[in-house]
């Protein structure tokens, strides 16, 4: 398409050049090239041309009135192109002489150099002598024969027939160019011709039409001669330079070009013949036929140009729609082949359009779905709770997510504001990913990992449960030997036993405690004494470690809070601690109540965590520590544990000096009163 307006332009461009140039050719007879040289103003060698040479002379003959002639009276050189010199001596700036003489010696001074121009009809002949200058007016050249003679009716009758002419005219030029056998008689200028015709010397006078019109009036003739209808030739009459004089041409044809916008020729005609006998040419009939034959090339090239571009358009249209078409069937088929559930719903809560995972949920088709109120799958899109989260999108235009149960399963339910151009949100998307078996796996990744710090444990707790079993090895074996003759020693071994008893049951207790899967039951609990309970665990790896635990927190805090998930935290915590100070250091973990959470801080005296590693530290399996000693999930499930209690948690650590974590956990409306 570019390429193609590239060649109508081109051709536009062209036609307009062409145009411009036939224009001015019409009506100022010049080329384009010509006017832009003739438009400007003289030019510094043109200027020093006219100062060098001094005046113009011009030279013609002295008795071709009203063209040119002497006045008998006053003496005066006068006619039409006397008064247009007198013009173009004015445009020019310089004067311009005239010299009368006959017409033959005219041409001749105008050759040797003595006068530097003469107006004429230009010729093949002529222009080996002779530079020409553009056209100044337009005449005719007539043959004037008696009334009474019928042989000749055009030039080609002359043959054989005795003709005057002007010595030097170029009426010779295109008689001898066009008819043979003609018998010529010179004459200085038109009366002497006139008057051998008169004398009946001669057959008939051939030359200029305007003089020759001119004496048959002013001689009184008109009732015995004619002018022959059809005239020997029109053409155009210029100003001659000599050969050499090029740089005067320019001058002349310069003044010419200005003299014609100012349309100088029409009105000296006015002044000598009227406006019945022009000697400018017409151009009016030219002129509008450019202007027509212009605005129709240009009506047919918009035309074409209309119609290319309607083709054009139609082709693109076409070739968008089908585009269109067939993202459209692309985007179906992908919004069909989500497994999640999508909806999208309009501002009044109306369904526009689902995918196919939805319909296989609510075992429908599409068209039983669309256009429903979204109340109609109530249960699923809301849970059965007072937020519905469709109006909360359109309210805050922006994307909401929770987590709703249906049939047995576990959706995440996320919605996505869709803006117009205007940026106002008239549809929502509502997405709806089954998590049931990623929240299982969770579930299932968190119980290794406490089995694997269960593992960890091991060493210490079988430590812990071997040292009540000896004391009861022990005290089993003094009553055996005392069960009669020492009551007190017997009474002694029986406590022991118990107390063994008792620590062992205990440990076991907090190991079955920490091993068991999470749940989301509320538990009233004693802060310092849950601190403890889970330190002790770590009892072992602690001294083996010369690790000094300072818990501070107060011994009456109780908080109902889920002690399974605090449980996690705190274990996790602790365990990093611990491998934080494999050459010893204090663990202090301080617990306290403000208000409405409660705030438990975990610090060590470590080597501390690199700041760039902050990022990542969070992340599932993400671990500084060697190949083998850490899973990488610690912290990932300090930090699940915290999101899912809807606390938060913080880090500060400094490299060789220690970390500590903050972790916030809100606390119900019954703690705030206890």
């Amino acid at each position: 398409m570019k390429k193609r307006i590239f060649y109508v332009s081109f051709f536009f461009l062209v036609i307009s050049i062409i145009f411009i140039n036939e224009y001015l050719a019409v009506e100022y007879n010049i080329n384009l090239y010509e006017f832009f040289r003739n438009s400007t103003r003289l030019t510094l060698e043109e200027r020093e041309w006219l100062q060098r040479h001094g005046d113009i002379v011009y030279g013609a003959d002295n008795n071709s009135p009203p063209l040119r002639y002497v006045d008998p009276g006053n003496k005066q050189y006068r006619g039409v192109v006397i008064d247009y010199l007198s013009a173009l001596s004015i445009e020019l700036g310089t004067d311009i002489k005239v010299k009368p003489m006959v017409w033959d010696d005219a041409l001749k001074s105008l050759t040797k150099g003595e006068t530097d121009i003469c107006d004429m009809y230009p010729s093949e002949e002529r222009s080996k002598v002779y530079l020409f200058s553009h056209p100044i007016y337009y005449q005719r050249a007539v043959i004037l024969v008696p009334k009474d003679y019928t042989t000749i009716t055009n030039y080609k009758d002359l043959k054989n027939k005795r003709v005057a002419v002007q010595k030097g005219d170029y009426v010779l030029e295109f008689l001898n160019s066009n008819v043979t056998g003609v018998d010529y008689t010179f004459t200085a200028d038109y009366l002497e011709a006139l008057n051998l015709l008169r004398a009946r010397e001669v057959d008939a006078v051939v030359g200029d039409e305007p003089v020759i019109s001119y004496f048959i009036e002013s001689l009184n003739i008109k009732e015995d001669f004619m002018i022959l209808e059809e005239p020997l030739y029109e053409r155009e009459n210029v100003l001659s330079v000599p050969k050499s004089e090029k740089v005067l041409l320019n001058i002349i044809n310069k003044g010419i070009y200005n003299l014609n916008k100012k349309d100088t020729m029409s009105k000296i005609q006015q002044k000598w013949f009227g406006i019945s006998t022009p000697i400018t040419k017409s151009n009016s009939n030219e002129k509008m036929s450019l202007i027509i034959a212009f605005f129709s090339m240009n009506i047919m090239i918009a035309s074409y140009l209309f119609y290319t571009w309607n083709k054009e358009l139609k082709r693109e249209v076409d070739k968008r729609t089908e585009e269109l078409y067939v993202s459209r069937n692309d985007l179906q088929t992908t919004f069909d082949g989500l497994t999640h559930l999508m909806i999208v719903l309009n501002k009044d809560c109306t369904i526009s359009s689902v995918n196919q995972s939805f319909c296989n949920v609510m075992e429908m088709d599409k068209e039983n779905i669309i256009g429903k109120n979204c109340f109609k799958y109530f249960e699923l899109l809301t849970n059965n709770d007072n937020e519905c989260l469709i109006r909360k999108t359109f309210a805050s235009k922006r994307q909401n997510q929770k987590e709703i149960e249906y049939q047995n399963k576990l959706y995440e339910v996320t919605t996505f504001p869709l803006e117009d151009k205007q940026g106002n949100v008239n549809r929502v998307l509502v997405m709806m990913k089954d998590v049931t078996q990623i929240r299982i796996s969770e579930k299932q990744i968190l119980h290794s990992n406490k089995m694997a710090a269960v593992g960890q444990l091991a060493a210490g707790v079988a430590h812990e449960i071997r040292n009540p079993l000896g004391v009861i090895r022990n005290s089993s074996y003094l009553l055996k030997k005392n069960i009669n003759s020492n009551p007190e020693i017997s009474k002694k071994s029986i406590e022991m036993i118990d107390k063994s008893v008792e620590r062992a049951s205990n440990i076991i207790d907090n190991l079955l405690n920490f091993s068991r899967l999470s749940s989301n039951n509320l538990s009233e609990i004693n802060m310092l004494q849950f601190i403890k309970n889970i330190v002790e665990l770590n009892k072992k790896a602690m001294m083996k470690q010369s690790i000094i635990e300072n818990v501070i927190c107060d011994p009456f805090l109780k908080c109902c809070i889920n002690v399974e998930s605090l449980k996690h935290i705190l274990i996790n915590l602790i365990s990093n601690a611990i491998d934080a100070m494999p050459s010893g250091g204090i663990l202090s973990i301080e617990c306290h109540k403000d208000y409405d959470k409660i705030s438990i801080s975990c610090t060590d005296t470590g080597y501390g965590i690199d700041k760039k590693d902050f990022d990542k530290i969070f992340n599932p399996f993400y671990t500084t520590k060697e190949p083998g000693k850490g899973t990488g999930l610690g912290l990932f499930i300090v930090y699940d544990e915290v999101q899912k209690m809807g606390g938060t948690i913080e880090v500060t650590s400094t490299l060789d000096h220690g970390t500590t974590f903050i972790v916030n956990l809100p606390l119900k409306e019954e703690n705030n009163d206890r």
